[in-house]
């Protein structure tokens, strides 16, 4: 019987692959356990200091230096969060991304950095059966208290962006800074199922030919943003938009921050900007019944929801403006028992971070990620790997994993240290904060596990866990 804990884990390598495609068998070595609630998040600042910033869902970000988890952490906005849902939530504290400059004494940004949450909203009304509010996904910046300190100021909050949902699910909510030193923003679609349920372009539920907000472009729903935080010629002047920005100049209503467009839930997106490196934007996009997709994303690419889940037909009978060709996944898999002569993996892509480190030659350039789990119940997240075998041409592979893969928990997130090492997530508990509706640890959810794994070469066997979080729905 597997324990419910909270705990850092490291991703080990411990043998060569058989052959390209192929990825080493790897084990899971703890950095952290016990110690963090619900992660969603795990990044670095790029300052030299080498630590990790993990996200509590619930509202704090956590550091880990020289491998320990620190007793204060960075910021807890827990109090400035929408008040949490019982059993299963995706709301809360997603997002979190440093100023390019942050660390450099001097400079512009230097002690900025940059989180998305979920906010109440002031016009809430989930019920109204036309245009239902939900929760208010709030892009912010914040300031530590001197550069280098692990402490920022809660009262230097700035908003640069704001935007009303319908449904608490879909929030998309990964910020990642550019090799352009702009910041890109994931938004899911608004919530519920299918895109076009109330408070979706066109939807009222189950309404077919709906727009939805995904391929609404007047909205910033079901998109990948793109703003400047140093600029301020956006909507509020607390952000730029930049001039390169595909949309610039489209009027009619749209929103030009939009970078690209036509997702469902892209949870996890990462840059592949490590060493040797190639500045890829990958997105994971979570599927609706049947797939799930791994997209990398160029600008003004129309990624096809709810036209097509994948590269299946969803709703064919959605005419978008204007009428431009949709882009194809680099790669998909089915959910378990799908039938559609996909792989079959899980039912929820969490995404994950290209290995760029120095300690797995084997690894360098493949896209380390995970699934949720192959179940909502019981936790089953499992580890999985994508290589460009040929230019354009990528496969996907179960990682064979010491203990055994899946794993038996939810793999919630991945990440990478200053050095390109990868890091990934889990919990064994659905609801963020592992609690039933009575207050009381629910039969699922004793204690709750967060992982984080580190990809490092040993001679033996650690032990460890992971986790992520998602939904299909």
């Amino acid at each position: 019987m597997k324990t419910a804990w909270a705990a850092a884990v490291a991703l080990v390598c411990i043998g060569p692959p058989t052959a390209r495609g192929a990825f080493p068998p790897v084990a899971l070595q703890p950095v952290s356990q016990g110690q963090i609630v619900s992660p969603v998040g795990i990044s670095n600042a790029a300052d030299g200091s080498n630590r990790l910033f993990v996200l509590d869902q619930r509202g704090k970000i956590h550091v880990i230096q020289n491998g320990s988890l620190l007793p204060a952490p960075l910021l807890d906005l827990s109090s400035k969060l929408v008040e949490e849902r019982p059993n299963f939530d995706e709301r809360g504290l997603l997002g979190l991304a440093f100023h390019p400059n942050f660390g450099q004494a001097g400079a512009p940004g230097a002690d900025k950095f940059y989180v998305f949450y979920s906010a109440p909203s002031p016009l809430a009304n989930p019920t109204d059966p036309v245009n239902p509010i939900n929760v208010r996904s709030t892009i912010a910046e914040y300031a530590v208290t001197s550069v280098g300190a692990n402490t920022a100021d809660v009262n230097s909050e700035r908003i640069l962006l704001a935007f009303d949902k319908p449904q608490f699910n879909h929030n998309g909510g990964n910020l990642s800074f550019g090799p352009d030193g702009m910041l890109y923003i994931s938004t899911g679609d608004g919530g519920g199922a299918g895109d076009d349920d109330a408070g979706h372009t066109g939807g009222s539920g189950n309404t077919p030919g709906a727009l939805g907000n995904g391929q609404d472009r007047t909205n910033l729903l079901g998109k990948i943003l793109r703003i400047d935080v140093n600029g301020n010629n956006g909507p509020g002047g607390q952000y730029g938009i930049p001039a390169d920005n595909p949309l610039v100049g489209a009027g009619g209503g749209v929103r030009e921050e939009i970078y690209a467009y036509g997702f469902r839930n892209p949870w996890r997106v990462t840059f592949d900007d490590g060493p040797g490196g190639t500045g890829r934007l990958i997105a994971a996009d979570v599927g609706q019944n049947l797939v799930e997709e791994i997209n990398i994303v160029e600008k003004g690419g129309n990624y096809g929801w709810r036209i097509k889940e994948g590269t299946f037909p969803f709703d064919p009978t959605v005419s978008p403006t204007p009428a431009v060709p949709l882009v194809d996944p680099v790669a998909q898999y089915a959910h378990p028992g799908a039938g559609n002569g996909l792989q079959e993996f899980g039912i929820s892509i969490t995404g994950g971070e290209v290995y760029r480190g120095a300690q797995f030659p084997a690894l360098q350039g493949k896209y380390i990620f995970g699934d949720f789990s192959t179940a909502f119940s019981p936790a089953n997240g499992v580890l999985l790997g994508m290589e460009e075998t040929s230019p354009g041409a990528f496969s996907l592979s179960q990682l064979t994993v010491v203990g055994g893969n899946p794993i038996g928990q939810y793999i919630t997130a991945f990440g990478r240290d200053e050095t390109g090492e990868v890091y990934v997530a889990a919990k064994t508990a659905l609801a963020a904060s592992g609690l039933g509706p009575g207050g009381e640890p629910g039969t699922s959810m004793l204690t709750i596990a967060a992982t984080t794994l580190l990809l490092r070469r040993a001679s033996r066997v650690v032990s460890g866990t992971r986790r992520r979080y998602h939904e299909s729905a």
